[in-house]
């Protein structure tokens, strides 16, 4: 592999210990270890964390109402994996005096090496190797060598795995919380105190006391395990492991790669992002992937929208045994979606806005529980799944999810004189809450409809079901204004008044830390695509769609993560090529350099997703079209040239575009 798959504290704009904790994170959509430092300091965040461990808590409202969600869930941090205590003649303080790290992302193994000084001038390098096995998903291991550089003496040696503590200090911030808590421990397991999970483990312990000599090396080698189930006894072989690991990324490298030429440093972010959405995503059915991965606390380790609209089109082309884990994760809670439209008073199912077993955690339903798209993005997923894999055995078990989400879209919207209309709704933009007719839910529920018909006509069940599904899809309201030319982002948005962003300074962003939701929800202003998410998935013309862009995207603050992305993709289709590179190049080092300010919390997966998004579905123009897949390179100036590989029913197919290529026309690879 070439240095383009290495990544080092060079190519980290910003070396805060928490943001390299992040970036360097390893994971294998079990498990995840922040890389935290070996001999820990003041503002470091160590931390572990298992997919779908979680601890409740009640919820508690200053006013309560029927339907709120009722608990908290929160991915538990767990151990320090990371730490070693120290001991140099007698000496335990030390100062940190030279730091390499390398994350071999083509191999999945991250090296480190560390000078510490003590007050003596005495000077010990660390090494560490370390990986989070993707062969044995409970094993996470490391390699130590430990060298005095300037002296002979004694050194003593703890390394052990300690339960992280719970943290008392809360933030003002609402994608932020409290993720340790006060576990129950014994030889053997840990168990949450109120959600009631077990997780075992067994953890190699090192200690030793020895008189080295200059350049003699203390070397040791240790595996963490952790599961959800009873562990064997079987000996874990490190190198035997790592093996397996680095054949493990090779062969998903040589499928989901994508060749970028033009700019190193965004082929590095492309790989980075990469390798952090292979690393985080549960493989079991039961688990799905985190807004941050398994890489921090935000978001309380939550599962959202994001997964089926922003990382499942990359797992679908790529690594589609992934995609359909995830979407099983989706089909195996479906009992708790039709507890919760029956809760609200609804048939059908609804899916629940953020969570980890199904159930409601979002406190806030205006910017939660409203948002009911999420129902018709998972129907979404499902779609796209079986188009691109030809896997109709998983659909035939999986279409109850696509049957109830259409019961639950029948019962909710509504005839009038316009149509078939959903009203109190929150779209994507998530600074307009409740409105009617959001242009995106309206869409997408639409396409949930016509889903499930086709399935059900297909499968010849639930065909009077079906006959109003139909109807219901065929008079879908969506708004427009005739007069602007516009699409309308819902019946209300173009009647408020402008946000005057003249008027906001630039610490006054994100606008959700410091207006008030009244404040922001009376204005027209985005928080991130929401129109042009739609008309990425549902085109409507090139000249419609410079319409929409030319007006909603400078009402747009990108305070989300999850919006520059989308509106990429869609300037590369109309023409707005310049736009299109800006958008992508941020999109490609969000995390690296860190411009939202919060890497410390843990990645951003969505824009990961985005990312890829951006190079296919905007440079390369893919779409589905019935049984075929088809490009239209729209290769910025930038880059000379874009090779990518994926699947298409279980044959892998390989596109290159070059600016030679460029072509006004379409063309397929099925």
């Amino acid at each position: 592999m070439n240095k383009e798959f290495q990544l080092t504290l060079d190519d980290v704009g910003s070396n805060g210990n928490q943001n390299i904790e992040t970036l360097f994170a390893l994971a294998n959509g079990f498990l995840g270890v922040r890389a935290s430092l070996p001999i820990a300091e003041e503002g470091c965040n160590a931390g572990s964390f298992v997919n779908g461990f979680y601890e409740t808590s009640d919820i508690t409202y200053g006013e309560n109402a029927y339907g709120y969600a009722k608990q908290h869930q929160t991915m538990v941090k767990l151990f320090d994996f990371r730490t070693i205590e120290l001991k140099i003649n007698d000496c335990d303080k030390f100062t940190l005096s030279s730091r390499q790290m390398n994350l071999d992302m083509g191999k999945g193994v991250l090296q480190e090496k560390y000078v510490y000084t003590t007050s003596l001038n005495q000077e010990v390098q660390i090494e560490i190797e370390s990986f989070a096995s993707h062969k044995n998903r409970s094993v996470y291991a490391q390699k130590w060598r430990i060298m005095p550089l300037n002296f002979s003496g004694t050194i003593g040696v703890n390394k052990q795995a300690v339960h992280i503590q719970p943290n008392k200090v809360r933030e003002d911030d609402p994608r932020k919380k409290e993720s340790s808590a006060a576990l129950q421990i014994d030889e053997e397991k840990v168990q949450t105190k109120n959600s009631g999970q077990i997780l075992y483990y067994r953890f190699d312990d090192y200690q030793s006391e020895k008189l080295v000599e200059i350049g003699e090396e203390i070397s040791f080698v240790q595996c963490y395990e952790m599961s959800k189930t009873p562990l064997s006894s079987i000996k874990i072989d490190y190198e035997v492991m790592k093996e397996a690991q680095q054949t493990i990324f090779q062969d998903f490298w040589s499928i989901s790669d994508i060749e970028l030429e033009g700019n190193v440093q965004l082929q590095k972010g492309i790989r980075f992002n990469l390798f952090h959405l292979f690393s985080s995503a549960g493989r079991d059915g039961k688990t799905n992937f985190s807004a941050k991965g398994l890489t921090g606390e935000g978001y309380e380790g939550h599962y959202f929208w994001d997964t089926e609209m922003y990382l499942l089109p990359f797992f679908i082309f790529t690594q589609p045994e992934i995609a359909k884990s995830l979407l099983q994760y989706r089909r195996n809670i479906l009992p708790k979606a039709k507890e919760r439209a029956s809760e609200l008073g609804y048939k059908g199912a609804l899916f629940t806005w953020r969570t980890i077993n199904g159930e409601e955690t979002s406190a806030y339903y205006p910017a939660g529980t409203a948002q009911l798209h999420i129902n018709a993005d998972i129907a979404y997923a499902f779609e796209l799944y079986e188009k691109v894999t030809g896997d109709t055995k998983f659909l035939s078990s999986a279409k109850d999810v696509l049957y109830e989400t259409a019961r639950f879209w029948l019962d909710y919207g509504f005839y009038s004189k316009r149509g078939f209309e959903l009203h109190e709704v929150t779209g994507p933009d998530e600074y307009t809450a409740l409105v009617n007719n959001n242009y995106y839910t309206n869409q997408m529920a639409k396409n949930n409809l016509y889903y499930a018909v086709k399935l059900a006509n297909q499968y010849q069940e639930y065909v009077e079901e079906a006959v109003d599904w139909k109807k219901a899809a065929d008079a879908m309201f969506v708004g427009y204004d005739e007069e602007k030319k516009l699409t309308k982002q819902d019946d209300s948005f173009l009647e408020k008044e402008k946000w005057h962003f003249e008027q906001t300074p630039k610490e006054k962003y994100p606008l959700l830390l410091h207006y008030h939701p009244m404040k922001i929800y009376k204005y027209q202003v985005l928080k991130q695509a929401d129109v042009l998410l739609a008309h990425m998935l549902f085109p409507r013309g090139v000249e419609q769609e410079k319409r929409d862009f030319d007006y909603y995207e400078p009402l747009t603050t990108h305070d989300s993560s999850l919006s520059k992305a989308i509106y990429g993709v869609v300037a590369s289709r109309i023409g707005y090529e310049k736009k299109a590179y800006d958008f992508f190049k941020e999109s490609a080092i969000m995390d690296l350099e860190d411009t939202h300010e919060n890497a410390n919390h843990g990645i951003h997966a969505a824009n990961m997703g985005g990312c890829w998004l951006g190079l296919i579905y905007g440079f390369a123009g893919l779409r589905v079209e019935g049984e075929e897949i088809v490009f239209h390179n729209h290769l910025p100036k930038e880059f000379t040239s874009l090779k990518f590989r994926y699947l298409h029913k279980g044959n892998v197919q390989e596109v290159v575009l070059t600016q030679d290529e460029k072509t006004n026309g379409d063309f397929g690879s099925s």
